[in-house]
């Protein structure tokens, strides 16, 4: 136990970590529709509450809310959400004890994504255990009749001119096809994008806490280089022509894209500190690369370019590493 575990704590401070965890993870089971995405906050929750009072009273923080919010689940008899929320509580503790151990910020991301994952495919399959339709089932049908009613409804309108309705119906016809076979895809996007805001607000907190972090600025984040050569065989499985395979490639080939983004996206954070930007240019900035869909595309590009070309430059010369 360190120092930080060690000082007596305030019996607010303890009864805020408490109560500020329960209610968030406790929220969603009143009021789904409005407090849902609280879900996404508690990785970096579960995160700062560790970091702030150490591992081993932040774990009974954690474990006091997570009884506390169990008991009230059994109270409104819906035991599937509390498992979503300790799924996510977990990831967060995974976290931070790779954090701790000072490993690379892939390694961290990669473990919390693959908590959060597997707890979601677990879930699932128990929960589909006696059932006859499981859930994803039950959500790919769910898109596939929004996407028919959405066709039904623009084939009925008249204000559609011919021209338009063709177009409609050739690419809601397409997601039809194409959309139950990314699906594992999209939902591990979500996964990931989970793991990354957490990591990268975690970070910062753990920044300013400490003045430094084990997995430093945001900005000087990598990928290893070798993850390159699973992109380039992957590529090559999606133009093989044997159908499984090409649809497990395809899923994991978005779900890599996606990963090189957020280097893309390290790249354009380490420029704008460099060049000292100002605040306000740059979340301008930062808004149209992820909310424009060229944006996302040159955030691709530049994540695979830092691979081959250390648009950094922070990366050790090969005289470096002869020495080493």
């Amino acid at each position: 136990m360190n120092a930080q575990e060690k000082e007596q704590l305030n019996i607010g401070k303890i009864i805020a970590a408490i109560l500020t965890t329960t209610v968030i993870v406790v929220l969603p089971g009143i009021a789904w529709e409005l407090f849902g995405w609280l879900h996404i906050l508690l990785p970096l929750l579960s995160f700062a509450v560790l970091l702030k009072f150490g591992t081993y009273t932040g774990k009974k923080f954690l474990l006091t809310a997570a009884v506390l919010s169990l008991i009230f689940y059994i109270i409104i008899g819906n035991l599937d959400l509390f498992v979503f929320s300790a799924i996510f509580l977990l990831a967060g503790y995974v976290q931070f004890s790779s954090f701790e151990k000072k490993e690379r910020p892939a390694i961290s991301g990669l473990k919390t994504f693959a908590t959060i994952s597997s707890g979601w495919i677990a879930v699932l399959v128990l929960f589909t255990l006696g059932k006859e339709v499981s859930p994803y089932s039950q959500l790919i049908s769910t898109l596939d009749l929004g996407i028919s009613e959405a066709l039904s409804f623009y084939q009925g309108s008249d204000s559609v001119t011919p021209e338009t309705l063709a177009m409609l119906e050739s690419t809601l016809s397409q997601m039809k096809l194409v959309l139950p076979l990314i699906m594992p895809a999209i939902l591990g996007s979500i996964v990931l994008l989970i793991t990354w805001f957490s990591m990268v607000l975690g970070n910062l907190i753990a920044f300013r806490q400490q003045g430094a972090t084990a997995w430093g600025e945001y900005g000087l984040w990598q990928l290893p280089d070798k993850l390159i050569w699973l992109a380039i065989v992957l590529g090559i499985c999606v133009m093989l022509p044997i159908p499984g395979l090409r649809v497990v490639a395809l899923n994991t080939l978005i779900l890599l894209g996606l990963v090189y983004c957020f280097q893309g996206l390290a790249v354009a954070v380490f420029y704008m500190n460099k060049w000292n930007v100002p605040l306000l240019l740059r979340s301008f900035f930062y808004v149209m690369l992820i909310v424009q869909t060229f944006g996302t595309i040159v955030l691709l590009i530049v994540g695979i370019a830092d691979v081959w070309l250390d648009l950094r430059k922070i990366k050790p010369s090969d005289n470096v590493k002869e020495d080493n």
